[in-house]
């Protein structure tokens, strides 16, 4: 039995097309949230059992992780120390956990909790199995929170404002590519047991080409506004003094300025992993988002 968590959600979804073009023959029980949408689930042609509840939930984790072998905990890495708390005592052997390379981060507000939650979780694998998969910042589909956003802005936009000079390395990754990664770990268990893989996309690319490329890729002539990072950082010191809910702080201006570089040699050496490079992979994302604006006009 397989127990998978967030199997509806962004690179849960691309998890489970994987299953069902390899035609999975084990028996699924996924954890889903009273208003998840389903629909690709139920159509799947494969051994789903859907329980309805919530990561919060302890007592019901427990019950509903009974007779389970392996655990693919997709969802939240906020949740893991629960998942991980049914997990052992139904004697599970195995968990995959999708966590983060936000622990990486040198700014401790972002890393700290990240950090803690893993070392707890590693002093368990005397026992359980554990795989830990750490993604880079995720995007390809309307459900990314991040680089949807942005393509949303930079079509709304003429103008945007780039705090500092953009030099900044980035490595988005493709949700496909997570989530078909999460199948080739699970089916390559030999290898993969008590593992830990970074996700990252193909290549490390500057955040000022990225939006470069987002602009070009919608066909638009943004003008991007290089605003000095010493400006930026007493912008962001005035605006936190006068709005007590201000949306960015000093150190998120800082942590824009971070290298967020990670080597996927591991994952392409123990499953063949190979991302989609940020160019090819946006191209689909633009062309959702275009599609979407075009039904809204209809």
């Amino acid at each position: 039995m397989l127990y998978v968590t967030g199997i509806t959600g962004h690179t849960g979804k691309w998890f489970l097309d994987r299953l069902i073009k390899e035609k999975y023959k084990g028996k699924i029980r996924c954890l889903v949230r009273d208003n998840s949408d389903t629909t690709l689930l139920d159509k799947s042609g494969l051994k789903v059992e859907k329980v309805f509840g919530s990561l919060e939930d302890k007592a019901f984790l427990e019950k509903t992780m009974e007779g389970v072998e392996t655990v693919v905990h997709i969802s939240t890495i906020l949740f893991s120390d629960n998942v991980m708390d049914a997990a052992i005592r139904n004697k599970v052997k195995w968990a995959i956990l999708v966590h983060t390379t936000g622990r990486y981060s040198k700014y401790k507000s972002a890393s700290e909790v990240y950090i803690e939650i893993e070392e707890r979780i590693l002093k368990m694998r005397d026992q359980i199995g554990i795989t830990i998969l750490r993604p880079t910042m995720i995007y390809g589909s309307t459900g990314d929170r991040n680089m949807y956003k942005l393509v949303d802005y930079l079509n709304r936009h003429k103008f945007f404002p780039m705090f500092g000079k953009g030099d900044n390395l980035m490595q988005p990754v493709h949700a496909k590519d997570l989530g078909y990664a999460y199948y080739d770990i699970l089916e390559k268990r030999d290898i993969t047991f008590n593992k830990e893989y970074n996700l990252s996309g193909r290549n490390p690319i500057k955040y000022l080409d990225l939006i470069k490329c987002v602009s070009a890729t919608l066909d638009k002539k943004n003008t991007i506004v290089k605003i000095p990072l010493w400006f930026s950082i007493f912008s962001a010191k005035i605006y936190n003094l006068i709005n007590k809910n201000a949306l960015i702080s000093v150190e998120q201006v800082l942590r824009m300025q971070e290298d967020k570089v990670f080597t996927y040699d591991e994952a392409a050496k123990d499953i063949g992993y190979s991302p989609l490079s940020f160019s090819e992979g946006i191209k689909g994302e633009v062309k959702r988002y275009l599609e979407s604006k075009q039904r809204g006009k209809k």
